[in-house]
């Protein structure tokens, strides 16, 4: 179960990281919209152009890369599970925090970031037990 679990968490990682590539392309893209763009409620470039796309100048899907390869760089270095859990907890409510400014100041989501929370979520979960059964085996039949 445990390389399964390495498995999804790099596959996770890779697949957010695929994710947050394109929403920084599309961030710097002079394009309005993109595939995911279906109206005003449901629009990745109203939400990759506005003002809360950026953090001291830095796009948040720059973030995101950095956070998910950090991920898979900790996974491949087999350290201690509770790093790849600490900084998936981070991401995970970094993630949260950038969902409630689509929900609450935007009014607008974005289908790739909801996609990348799910994925953040994912390796938070597996690297949650991961590191529960790091320090608490289960028993043995």
């Amino acid at each position: 179960m445990q390389k399964m679990l390495v498995q999804a968490i790099l596959i996770s990682a890779a697949l957010g990281f695929i994710i947050s590539a394109y929403s920084t392309y599309s961030h710097y893209s002079a394009s309005t919209e993109t595939f995911c763009d279906f109206g005003a409620t449901v629009s990745c470039s109203v939400v990759n152009k506005s003002i809360y796309s950026e953090i001291v100048g830095i796009p948040v899907a720059i973030i995101g890369m950095a956070g998910y390869l950090l991920i898979g760089a900790l996974v491949l270095a087999k350290t201690s599970w509770k790093w790849p859990f600490a900084a998936s907890v981070l991401g995970l409510v970094f993630s949260g925090y950038l969902t409630w400014i689509e929900i609450f100041a935007l009014q607008t989501y974005c289908i790739l970031c909801l996609a990348s929370q799910f994925l953040m979520l994912a390796i938070t979960i597996f690297s949650g037990i991961l590191y529960t059964n790091e320090h608490n085996p289960p028993d043995r039949l």
